[in-house]
């Protein structure tokens, strides 16, 4: 049976796909979902990778880890497995090798343990632009070493653009800025064309949503906080935390916003919000020009017009009618990716894998360019080498030639006697 498993990582979650003998692809989910958050929970020989290892990390239990990124800087931190003392770094490994074993047993039925695969096991990642290049390199390498052979990263945006191109939405000669927001921070990157050549990037902290997603996330805490005052959060982050749910209660907002949000914790309050409230405290908000600015700085760098650059809205905290009506008002042409055109990419990402039969392409070692120049001018020859000296010798000796001795030809065991001595005299 052949079969890809695909990784998308983030700093706070990994979310997995899979796809076996050419089949579509689809979520690989463990009990309710196929995004896990990155928390992990050891103790012994227990072992345990997403949200009841979230829940043991905010009840302060020693054995529990979260900000898997933050603590993999410190290279004492470590934790004990089995006995053996294991740096922070392979709880990412173990915690991903745990959703593998998973993948053999409940998808393709193997009762094999997960070492047997490790070689020709096609692991693909995804890597979100929250995600830094060392950060990048670290994941990869933890495999490597680990024995994964069949590893690939995903040229996301890539193939995102060739769909784009492919349906008309983006045009082959013009620039494309795309923007995403992650965690309340807006990240842009600027690509030449759909052959996403990229030509700068820039990151702003909180800037990653619609200002009325933020503004209802911030509401959404201020009234959990006010129910239920035993509660000691940090605000700021459980509003970064909540910007996706505040996203989708925004596709259809009514006069009263009320539901049950989920704070990082895992744990759900209920919260009732009014719709105009929402639109009182919009009025206050005049935080847009340092997008502005920051679109501005990353086209003069770069001798780009407005009228050459497609912005493409890439997240659902920015992917709003409201945030795009505020970017046309200066620049000409802006696009919101749909849900569909997601679907799209990452089903062309698994058509790509199986048609080289879910193996990664090996390059062969090329061979040092050769380089061709004028031919050199033909060296004239250099002046005779004065006779070599022999160090500690006199500089002008004159040794009279000895007299050439003649030796018959001895054989291995006969050797050559001397001349006989003159008469003893007495």
């Amino acid at each position: 049976m052949k079969f890809c498993v695909l990784a998308k990582i983030s700093k706070r979650t990994v979310s997995f796909w899979y796809q076996s003998d050419s089949n579509p692809y689809a979520p690989l989910k463990m009990k309710e979902s196929n995004e896990i958050p990155l928390y992990f929970y050891v103790n012994g020989n227990d072992f345990i990778f997403g949200a009841a290892a979230r829940e043991r990390f905010y009840k302060n239990d020693p054995h529990a880890y979260g900000n898997y990124f933050e603590i993999t800087k410190d290279p004492s931190k470590h934790f004990i497995i089995y006995g053996n003392k294991k740096p922070v770094k392979q709880l990412f490994y173990y915690g991903i090798e745990q959703y593998l074993s998973h993948f053999l047993n409940t998808v393709l039925y193997k009762a094999d343990s997960i070492e047997s695969y490790r070689q020709q096991f096609p692991l693909r990642f995804l890597f979100d632009d929250d995600i830094e290049d060392n950060e990048k390199s670290l994941i990869e390498t933890l495999f490597q070493e680990a024995g994964y052979f069949n590893l690939d990263r995903v040229g996301y945006n890539h193939t995102l653009f060739n769909i784009l191109a492919q349906k008309q939405v983006l045009p082959n000669n013009k620039a494309i800025l795309l923007m995403n927001g992650i965690d309340d921070v807006l990240y842009l990157k600027l690509y030449k064309n759909i052959k996403a050549d990229v030509l700068g990037s820039a990151k702003l902290v909180g800037q990653g949503a619609d200002p009325r997603v933020k503004i209802l996330a911030d509401m959404i805490v201020e009234y959990i906080i006010l129910q239920n005052s035993y509660l000691s959060i940090n605000k700021e982050n459980e509003i970064s935390f909540l910007l996706p749910f505040c996203a989708g209660l925004l596709q259809n907002i009514n006069p009263i916003i009320n539901g049950e949000a989920e704070l990082s914790d895992g744990n759900r309050y209920w919260f009732n919000i009014k719709g105009k409230n929402l639109n009182d405290r919009l009025h206050y908000y005049a935080n847009d020009g340092m997008i502005f600015r920051a679109i501005d700085d990353l086209l003069k760098v770069n001798n780009l017009s407005a009228d050459n650059v497609m912005i493409l809205l890439g997240s659902e905290e920015i992917n709003t009618l409201y945030f795009s009506e505020k970017l046309l008002k200066k620049y000409h042409h802006v696009v919101a990716l749909r849900p569909l055109d997601v679907k799209d990419t990452m089903q062309s990402i698994f058509q790509e894998i199986a048609s080289i039969n879910y193996s990664v392409k090996i390059k062969a070692p090329t061979a040092a360019p050769v380089i061709t120049r004028p031919p050199l001018p033909t060296p004239k020859p250099p002046p005779p080498l004065p006779p070599k000296k022999e160090s500690g010798a006199p500089k002008s000796v004159n040794i009279p030639k000895l007299p050439e001795l003649k030796v018959p030809q001895s054989t291995k065991n006969n050797s050559v006697k001397p001349p006989p001595l003159p008469p003893k005299k007495s």
